[in-house]
């Protein structure tokens, strides 16, 4: 079994009141667990050992599937193997999750086999929501509806508004799949396939200083500071947080020159610890 990597993560310096401090975890990419590396099962142990608040799964949780009963069945297995710590899981929809034989088809089973917040804008309950938990706000957003690679002006609408009205949370998270910031060969195949539309996004998340977005989808983990260097007119330094690889076979190359400030190859998922700030 290949070594299952952990990273720790502080977000603020020092918390008086730690009773509101939250802790929870990122896993990302587990689309490769039926083929016996025990990843996956190794990580959902490891996390359940921590007693997160929340863990967080930043897409392709599943490979493509064909129909609706091999889904329904794929799916079963991945809640059978995340069952110690399902109750806790809030799942984000990415490409490989949203096949079927229809992405209706996909939509609907995903609503269907989870039970996840219904807040989100119209046309995307439960693929799109958000929740709190202590001084921490999350916010889940689906960069595979309606398209690929593109979280829509909708998706915007409502994620301003949820913003606006969680401002007293002393942190704020945010969660897709696809990079906004790709580095390496999802270049040119995620957020930024659509760089208006990604701008777009970026301003709302800089405008309102999130404590830290994660994403997933290429197959390592990676660490960068978005900053006005990286985005034009930016206020704030967000970083973006690619844990991409629980449970996946495929090793990607490293991340391009000047696209990260750290990053592991091997498998891997993300404790965070998010004290309030003194």
């Amino acid at each position: 079994m290949k070594k299952i990597v952990l990273l720790f993560f502080l977000f603020a310096l020092f918390s008086p009141l730690r009773s509101q401090a939250v802790t929870f975890a990122v896993m990302g990419d587990t689309k490769d667990f039926l083929a016996g590396s025990g990843a996956f099962q190794s990580v959902v142990a490891k996390i359940k050992k921590k007693k997160p608040s929340a863990v967080l799964v930043v897409g392709d949780l599943i490979n493509d599937c064909a129909d609706d009963s091999a889904c329904r069945s794929y799916w079963n297995s991945w809640k059978s193997t995340a069952a110690p710590i399902l109750g806790k899981t809030y799942p984000v929809m990415g490409n490989h999750d949203r096949v079927n034989s229809s992405t209706e088809a996909a939509d609907a089973l995903w609503q269907e086999i989870f039970s996840l917040p219904a807040n989100g804008p119209e046309g995307f309950s439960e693929l799109v929501y958000s929740f709190s938990k202590g001084n921490s706000h999350f916010v889940v957003l689906n960069s595979s509806k309606p398209s690929n690679n593109l979280i829509n002006s909708t998706q915007r609408a409502w994620l301003e508004q949820d913003l606006a009205a969680n401002q007293k949370k002393k942190q704020t998270f945010v969660f897709f799949h696809s990079p906004a910031y790709p580095a390496s060969l999802h270049i040119g195949s995620s957020l930024d396939y659509y760089p208006t539309e990604r701008d777009a996004l970026w301003e709302i998340l800089d405008r309102y200083k999130v404590s830290g977005v994660f994403v997933g989808h290429e197959h390592f983990f990676n660490r960068r500071l978005i900053n006005s260097s990286v985005f034009p007119g930016a206020a704030s330094s967000i970083y973006q947080f690619t844990v991409g690889r629980t449970d996946v076979s495929e090793t990607y190359p490293t991340p391009q020159a000047g696209m990260s400030e750290y990053y592991a190859l091997e498998q891997s998922c993300a404790i965070v610890n998010a004290k309030k700030k003194a």
